[in-house]
């Protein structure tokens, strides 16, 4: 039996070595080979949108196949198409940047794409799951998204490579914090894969303490008279402490920071610290529990109290006498 291939209008020739990988390799790092072969110096992001896939997945293709030694790339031809300008005066992007190591396609652009409409409309007809999230998206954020909007959308699942639930989480998210724009929604998207909150249950996590955060500061705010003041990094560590380690809610903290009062006659979220990483140590869980502990510490004669005040105090006076008289103060003695 002979074959006859039938080229038409064009030719792709590739290395031999090729087909003894073709069993080991998918199908998406065997086509970016191809897109290659068949010239033009396409760049990564035409070549994403011929086979279908993300420029991450093309970035690991082409690193597979110079590591093969099977690819390798002109980077003076790079550097000098990167500053020819092309026949409208316009940038002309490099074809293929060098990738060094598997490293090298991790991090985030520095700036989306932007799909023209023809580019659009091919796009969501070659791939029916983006034209099918972009439905959801819309439903999700409540609007209908420009040209130009769905464009940032589908740019930051192909050029973050994130996929459908971890964007659909992001817009729920904005929507809910009322920021319907899709310019915020892209800030947002890159400020997360720059922290390394790039899966959905990641992100999913921390959204979840970005708005327990959100919606307890204000509280805090009013309960410790802060009024506009911003919180300083060191106070937002010690809530997020209160919050997520040990787990403490308002109830909790409020009565640390009526103790605080009741001991020294003002706020400090210091000193509620101080109370609250007490409690967090000897295992105390509920109001009921640091109550019982409390009273528990008084009857046995460790703290002293004054009426309506349940504090230890004992630790900050024989820290003042101990100030005052240095080694001469013995707290056996009191």
């Amino acid at each position: 039996m002979k074959y006859k291939l039938h080229y038409g209008d064009g030719v792709i020739n590739l290395p031999e070595a090729v087909l003894s990988k073709s069993k080991t390799i998918d199908g998406n790092t065997l086509k970016v080979l191809m897109c290659i072969a068949a010239g033009g110096n396409p760049s990564k992001e035409k070549i994403a949108r011929e086979i279908g896939c993300d420029v991450a997945q093309v970035s690991q293709a082409i690193l597979f196949w110079c590591e093969e030694d099977i690819l390798s790339i002109d980077k003076s031809s790079d550097r000098k198409k990167a500053t020819e300008p092309s026949e409208d005066n316009t940038p002309v992007e490099p074809a293929v940047k060098t990738v060094d190591s598997a490293a090298a396609v991790t991090p985030a652009p520095a700036s989306l794409p932007r799909y023209t409409t023809e580019e659009l409309v091919a796009l969501l007809e070659s791939r029916r799951e983006l034209a099918a999230l972009i439905d959801e998206c819309t439903r999700v954020f409540g609007k209908v998204f420009s040209t130009h909007e769905t464009s940032i959308l589908l740019g930051i699942v192909d050029y973050l490579n994130v996929d459908g639930e971890y964007l659909l989480l992001l817009l729920a998210h904005c929507a809910k914090m009322g920021k319907k724009s899709v310019r915020y929604v892209e800030k947002c998207a890159f400020s997360f894969y720059d922290d390394g909150i790039t899966t959905p249950s990641a992100l999913q996590e921390c959204l979840k303490k970005k708005e327990e955060m959100e919606e307890v500061e204000g509280k805090l705010r009013t309960l410790f008279g802060m009024n506009s003041r911003a919180l300083t990094t060191k106070e937002r560590k010690l809530i997020d402490t209160w919050l997520f380690t040990y787990r403490y809610g308002m109830d909790i903290i409020t009565r640390a920071y009526e103790i605080t009062v009741d001991a020294i006659g003002k706020s400090s979220i210091p000193y509620t610290n101080s109370i609250l990483e007490r409690w967090a140590a000897a295992n105390l869980h509920t109001l009921a529990e640091i109550d019982a502990a409390e009273e528990s510490r008084a009857a046995t004669g460790q703290v002293k109290t004054a009426p309506g005040n349940s504090f230890d105090t004992n630790d900050f006076f024989d820290a003042a006498l101990k100030r005052s008289f240095g080694d001469d103060y013995d707290p056996g003695k009191k």
